[in-house]
């Protein structure tokens, strides 16, 4: 199972779609909350701008769409 990284911001409402996404998938991940030091400096290492960012393995995805994500699974 490759590794999930959900970068959020409290208030994003895409940010909760992929969150309600990969909670009905009953996929683990972990959460990075961009609000926070810890988060900020993560999330700017990955050269991202916006939220959501879904990092699945190695592969980044910017935005939320069900299909790129169930892609970047397979």
């Amino acid at each position: 199972m490759k590794r999930i990284v959900l970068y959020t911001a409290k208030q994003c409402v895409h940010c909760q779609a992929a969150k309600q996404f990969l909670d009905k998938k009953g996929l683990r991940y972990r959460l990075c909350d961009v609000g926070t030091p810890r988060g900020r400096k993560e999330h700017a290492a990955l050269g991202a701008r916006g939220v959501p960012v879904i990092k699945i393995g190695d592969t980044l995805l910017h935005g939320f769409s069900p299909k790129k994500v169930e892609s970047a699974l397979k």
